[in-house]
């Protein structure tokens, strides 16, 4: 009987770190960024949506998940204004930092389309996040 539990008792705990952790929302200090469907357990391929609000506009976009690691996620970004002006990619690397803090960063390349325009092309911004269920 005991070993009939302890087979049970394996299952139930196979079958339950096997579900995916609850999706969150990583927002930024400012309060003008915001990753969606951020979870601890991620894969290659993976798409993040996201809002942004830069210089009174805002942004909507994707994120694409390339590499995973120890308490980080990097992809590739983009995204395109609400007036369909503006538009930005390049790279970001979000890292955990404690608890519910995170970091990210954001290296803007320029843009993905020959009419779009990217003000913020060649910079690079670093965000002080906090993860909300």
């Amino acid at each position: 009987m005991k070993a009939l539990q302890g087979v049970l008792g394996a299952l139930v705990l196979g079958a339950a770190s096997a579900l995916p952790a609850a999706a969150e929302t990583l927002i930024s200090d400012s309060g003008l960024t915001r990753i969606y469907d951020y979870r601890f357990s991620h894969a290659p391929g993976d798409v993040l949506t996201y809002t942004t609000e830069v210089n009174g506009r805002l942004y909507e976009g994707t994120i694409t998940l390339t590499a995973i690691g120890n308490g980080f996620v990097r992809g590739f970004f983009s995204d395109r204004d609400l007036g369909g002006n503006f538009g930005c990619s390049g790279e970001v690397t979000i890292q955990w930092v404690r608890s519910d803090r995170y970091i990210s960063v954001w290296r803007i390349g320029g843009t993905y389309a020959p009419y779009l325009r990217c003000p913020q092309a060649g910079t690079t911004a670093r965000l002080n996040m906090r993860r909300y269920p």
